[in-house]
């Protein structure tokens, strides 16, 4: 067992909160006078009222998640009709601390996105850029340049086709080889520019509209969208991992959905 505050200064440490993106409601969201020691973390990437009702059968104290539950003021709390409401209420009846690591974990040296690259067999893995949301993507190197269809299939196995969303690439003219790859976890795509800037023949993220994988064929950049959740979740299970590592006297379980 540990203390919440304890726990709460190793997360802080791991992924400075005042280094997440502006506006990005990371942090201690939910907390009970109750809810001081901690004998079991649940770990996931998002709070879904299913998520909050197997950390409360788990007798979880503590649940660490990716993304907030709470982007915005709740106007009234009506846990039968708004999924928000149902996981925030399943919390604070069970006196369930909830603390959310979202674009600093993403940025976070071993985050989110150092996860992702790893995960995906690069090399020679640096953060693009030195300021700003230029310092979400990784990129790196593939051990052997291949097609963008071998590519795909790279990926594909490597992320064992999770996710919300198919896997999806566009398919640059020209036949070029991928060999530097930039990686972002969820949505991505907005930082386009940069990764082109960087040299990369390849970017996966998630969340790609028509019109980026367009523009992103037509400037020769193949742009592999692989699904918010498979770009996510492998982050948060090293998280799980790292919380075991650290608290060896604390139990860590994985509370998400048990395909991502």
């Amino acid at each position: 067992m540990v203390n919440l505050h304890e726990a709460l200064t190793f997360l802080r440490g791991l992924a400075p909160e005042d280094s997440a993106l502006d506006n990005d409601p990371i942090g201690l969201l939910i907390t009970s006078p109750e809810a001081q020691d901690v004998a079991r973390i649940g770990v996931c990437l998002d709070l879904t009222p299913d998520a909050a009702r197997r950390a409360a059968e788990a007798r979880v104290d503590l649940i660490v998640a990716h993304h907030p539950l709470l982007y915005h003021p709740l106007k009234r709390i009506d846990p039968d009709a708004d999924p928000i409401s149902a996981a925030a209420v399943t919390l604070v009846k069970h006196n369930i601390a909830l603390y959310a690591m979202h674009t600093n974990w993403d940025r976070a040296q071993g985050g989110i996105n150092d996860t992702l690259a790893h995960t995906l067999g690069l090399r020679n893995i640096l953060p693009l850029g030195h300021e700003g949301a230029k310092t979400l993507p990784r990129l790196g190197d593939l051990p052997a340049a291949l097609s963008v269809d071998e590519f795909f299939d790279w990926v594909a196995e490597r992320l064992d086709g999770t996710g919300t969303n198919a896997l999806r690439i566009n398919r640059p003219a020209g036949g070029k080889k991928v060999a530097r790859v930039a990686v972002c976890g969820g949505a991505g795509a907005f930082l386009m520019n940069d990764v082109l800037a960087a040299g990369a023949d390849a970017y996966v993220t998630s969340d790609v509209r028509h019109h980026e994988f367009l523009d992103a064929a037509a400037r020769g950049l193949a742009l592999l969208d692989a699904g918010h959740d498979a770009t996510e979740a492998p982050g948060m299970r090293r998280m799980a991992e790292i919380l075991t590592e650290q608290f060896s006297t604390v139990e860590t379980i994985w509370i998400g959905e048990k395909g991502i």
